[in-house]
């Protein structure tokens, strides 16, 4: 699995001696700030918030935790570190499919589906690349979210779901829904002499969260509930900060736009003169682009809806993951600039092949679900 990740893709996965620092990812300027003993930074990045007169970065604090404990051997994070986070990706997503399917080709060919046939791959890639915040942040909340789907359908330990539950909150907020499959798997079907003990792993991560969460926005910007993202816009005159100034970060104005770039979001027509000759092309827009025509493995969620919906345990993860598209339906902006696929989708994509994996390769199926891996594959590394 690792190897035919290495093979497809496109950025170079062995640069020793590259070294990112806050020009390519603000939390590592974050990192750094720590250590001096500062909370706000000694410059304004593009995606920064100003408060006071001072900046700040608004971004969820899980890579600025993590590159604390690096930067002070090396002033920045070694492109190897990145690399070997990265690589927890299609190896995490083995073990899921692994366990789902029993098989070994299987959990191969779903974890490729997965790591290179959604919008996992140009977000990984571009975490190789250059470790941007969104990629890089995107990239761990994957991570986290695999490690839940592993546990919940696997050993159904606590410990390393609430690990997985830290690391996808700390990344990308909204995902703090999948606390309730965790609250699930602790509670159902567990002895009452550890459930107890389950439960207190499950609430003081839950605690912990809120209040490192709610104690960075104090300290930041004043109060625990202020995350600073309407601050990103302030001095700024882009279409998304204007947008934001009118309508409000969260608004029922958004979901239209929303639902048809996260579902259809289809490649757009260019015309253009050539020598005196008009030609087309078609390209990729750079909103978003929807799920089903580019990963159309997930159409099975429709074929399997009624046994999904008669399983208590998957309605409860359809639940989580419709929670997080349900407040992403309402969010100002689509994740652009993304060329060609859509990265906010990773925040419930996972779960939905998870969902669908046990049954999309008995059978018949399993043809159909090859081809369908083939497509997905052949446009996230060539088409796109």
């Amino acid at each position: 699995m690792l190897a035919v990740f290495a093979v497809l893709c496109p950025a170079k996965l062995w640069r020793p001696g590259d070294v990112f620092t806050v020009r390519e990812n603000i939390q590592i300027g974050e990192a750094q700030a720590w250590w001096s003993g500062r909370l706000d930074l000694p410059e304004r990045q593009w995606d920064s918030a100003l408060f006071n007169g001072r900046v700040y970065s608004y971004f969820p604090p899980m890579f600025t935790i993590l590159a604390a404990a690096v930067v002070p051997f090396f002033d920045g994070i070694p492109h190897g570190l990145i690399v070997a986070m990265v690589l927890l990706v299609p190896l995490c997503a083995y073990v899921l499919f692994l366990r789902l399917t029993g098989s070994e080709c299987w959990g191969a060919v779903l974890a490729i589906g997965l790591v290179c046939g959604t919008s996992a791959f140009p977000v990984l890639d571009k975490t190789v690349r250059g470790a941007a915040t969104y990629p890089v942040n995107h990239t761990l909340s994957t991570i986290g979210l695999l490690l839940i789907l592993i546990e919940f359908f696997g050993r159904r330990r606590v410990w390393p779901a609430c690990l997985g539950l830290v690391l996808t909150t700390l990344s990308r907020q909204l995902t703090v829904a999948y606390a309730l499959p965790i609250a699930l798997m602790t509670i159902v079907g567990v002895p009452r002499e550890v459930r107890g003990r389950r439960l207190a792993v499950f609430g003081l991560t839950c605690v912990g969260l809120a209040l490192l969460y709610g104690g960075l926005n104090f300290l930041k910007f004043g109060h625990p509930l202020t995350t600073g993202y309407m601050l990103n816009h302030e001095g700024r005159d882009d279409v998304f900060a204007r947008e934001a100034r009118e309508y409000g970060l969260l608004s029922w104005h958004w979901v239209p736009r929303n639902l048809y770039y996260s579902n259809l979001g289809l490649p757009k027509l260019h015309r253009v003169m050539i020598e005196g000759e008009e030609r087309a092309f078609v390209r990729p827009n750079t909103m978003g682009t929807g799920i089903w025509w580019t990963t159309p493995l997930l159409l099975w969620i429709f074929v399997e809806a009624r046994r999904l919906l008669r399983d208590r345990q998957a309605v409860v993860w359809l639940g989580a993951a419709g929670l997080v598209y349900g407040m992403l339906l309402f969010w100002h902006a689509t994740g652009a600039v993304q060329r060609g696929f859509n990265r906010y989708s990773l925040d419930y994509v996972p779960v939905l092949l998870a969902l669908v994996a046990p049954t999309c390769c008995v059978g018949w199926r399993r043809w159909v679900s090859l081809a369908m891996v083939g497509w997905s594959v052949l446009y996230f590394r060539w088409l796109i």
